[in-house]
């Protein structure tokens, strides 16, 4: 039976085999992509898809359109207004009074905070399962204080030692106190 077939015939059902392939998953999975390629193509506007019973026409084209760098007007931060336009007079007294904590000063911290903290509590799981010595341990936590220098000398720095000494401590295999980790954060050595 193979002998009856030539290769000529061969080639032309594998070749159209894989064209039937190839756009049905095109047609199927690609189908987005293909009609706006050929809006591209022809250089016709796509029409609107409605959904539902009609209430929805969502465009398969940029609404806006081009971006015209012609009308652009700049104005200063202070004549911007983003709040509630209800304030009288008194109420924008009060709040032009009011002292405005510095964006990022305490909100870097406590992210800073968060990442050193769950770095903590690796690095006593580690010290734990491995049982490694103290010197490895003030090795690898001066890592992480190099990490974020600038919990240095906040009250973090002592949440931070306090929650090693009461949850690192007694999982140790070496003893710990509150003057070792004073000086791991002060001495760079």
């Amino acid at each position: 039976m193979l002998h009856q077939i030539s290769w000529f015939t061969y080639a032309v059902s594998i070749l159209s085999l894989v064209i039937i392939y190839y756009a049905y998953v095109g047609l199927t999975f690609y189908r987005a992509e293909l009609r706006t390629a050929f809006y591209k193509l022809t250089g016709r506007q796509p029409t609107l898809e409605t959904f539902g019973k009609g209430d929805l026409q969502i465009p398969d084209y940029d609404i806006m359109g081009k971006a015209q760098p012609g009308d652009v007007e700049f104005v200063r931060a202070d004549e911007l207004s983003f709040g509630p336009a209800d304030l009288t007079d008194e109420q924008e007294s009060e709040q032009s009074t009011k002292a405005i904590i510095p964006a990022g000063s305490d909100s870097l911290l406590i992210g800073d905070f968060s990442e050193m903290v769950s770095e903590a509590k690796t690095l006593i799981r580690v010290i734990n399962e491995s049982s490694e010595s103290k010197e490895n341990f003030e090795m690898l936590f001066r890592l992480i204080i190099q990490k974020y220098p600038a919990l240095t000398g906040t009250a973090y720095q002592q949440q931070i030692n306090d929650f090693l000494l009461s949850e690192g401590v007694p999982q140790f295999p070496f003893s710990l106190t509150l003057t070792d980790l004073e000086n791991y954060w002060t001495n760079e050595n």
